[in-house]
């Protein structure tokens, strides 16, 4: 899959989840543009559906889970078989591609292209968070979510769990990818210039300016 043609079905996943959602993009390898994307990642913040469970309680439902499951019945796209994911905050769909043929007679089952995308499902407090880490890439990741004992720069009263960026034992919103990166204190560069080389060469700038061992951020 070249980045053109995620970038199409990408887009076209948006435009049918969008009725469903206050927000949604596209993150990953294409994002970053990456020439040769190996799935399709998009980020959305479902719309809630207020539902009334009894007589005195109404829960809000996601949006989102009935369009799902009307584009299955509708062929648009169907859950992976393989890896199976179909959980509240993660879902994995796959799309069967044929290539362009010159012939019928040059066409088989083997020349379909398995496209894979996957549906992370993000809130406006943790918007920013979700989006840098499904953004990537993963190496970069590595280095920003780990301590500092272990070779990262995530400061020592901060940590990542369910979802969130907490500090000091409390959730900490992170409503942009600005305001995520500020929070672990490194710059938010724009998604195609991000990689684990350019971080480490800032952290060990920052390291050289503040006069710190190499050991410590």
């Amino acid at each position: 899959m070249n980045l053109e043609q995620a970038r199409k079905i990408g887009m076209e996943v948006v435009e049918a989840l969008a009725p469903a959602c206050d927000r949604i993009v596209i993150a990953g390898s294409v994002r970053r543009g990456k020439p040769t994307p190996k799935d399709i990642e998009i980020i959305y913040v479902p719309r809630l559906i207020p539902t009334r469970i009894d007589l005195f309680t109404t829960n809000h439902i996601p949006a989102t889970g009935a369009l799902v499951e009307d584009l299955v019945r509708r062929h648009f796209w169907q859950f992976d078989d393989q890896v199976k994911r179909n959980g509240p905050c993660y879902k994995r769909m796959v799309r069967y591609t044929i290539p362009p043929i010159t012939s019928i007679q040059d066409w088989s089952n083997d020349d379909e292209e398995r496209i894979v995308i996957e549906l992370f499902c993000a809130d406006r407090d943790n918007w920013g968070y979700i989006l840098a880490l499904r953004t990537g890439p993963g190496e970069f990741n590595k280095i920003w979510a780990a301590k500092p004992w272990n070779m990262g720069c995530l400061p020592s009263d901060v940590a990542l769990k369910d979802g969130y960026l907490w500090r000091r034992g409390r959730p900490v919103p992170t409503p942009t990818e600005e305001e995520f990166f500020a929070q672990i204190g490194i710059p938010c560069w724009p998604p195609a210039e991000r990689s684990a080389i350019r971080l480490a060469q800032f952290l060990l700038e920052r390291r050289a300016r503040s006069g710190k061992p190499h050991t410590e951020t």
